[in-house]
């Protein structure tokens, strides 16, 4: 029997500066209580929109341009649900260069 595969994409971010990178804590959701960049899903925009807004709902206010964000990854992640069903979730990284702003707790 073929699986049905559901296909998303994601983005995430990493704030990088000085040759540092500034990670969240995970307060929900997959990784909770663990390190890492502020994203979430594309919803109806572009993959680059969707890391300009995404920063900006995750870290609390920081925003950023564009121009600002450099792809580093594509990364496809395969999952197998309790249904069977093949989860697929394209998720592409970002280097935010430049940015206004400080992170707050959301």
């Amino acid at each position: 029997m073929r699986e049905e595969k559901e296909l998303y994409s994601a983005v995430v971010c990493f704030l990088y500066k000085d040759d540092k990178i500034l990670l969240g804590v995970e307060t929900q959701k997959i990784g909770k209580g663990k390190r890492n960049g502020y994203g979430g899903g594309v919803e109806d925009e572009s993959i680059l929109d969707c890391a300009v807004r995404e920063l900006k709902e995750e870290t609390g206010g920081v925003v950023a341009q564009p121009g600002d964000l450099e792809k580093i990854a594509i990364v496809h992640f395969h999952n197998t649900k309790s249904d069977g069903k093949t989860f697929v979730c394209k998720v592409h990284f970002f280097l935010v260069h430049k940015w206004k702003g400080e992170v707050k707790e959301t």
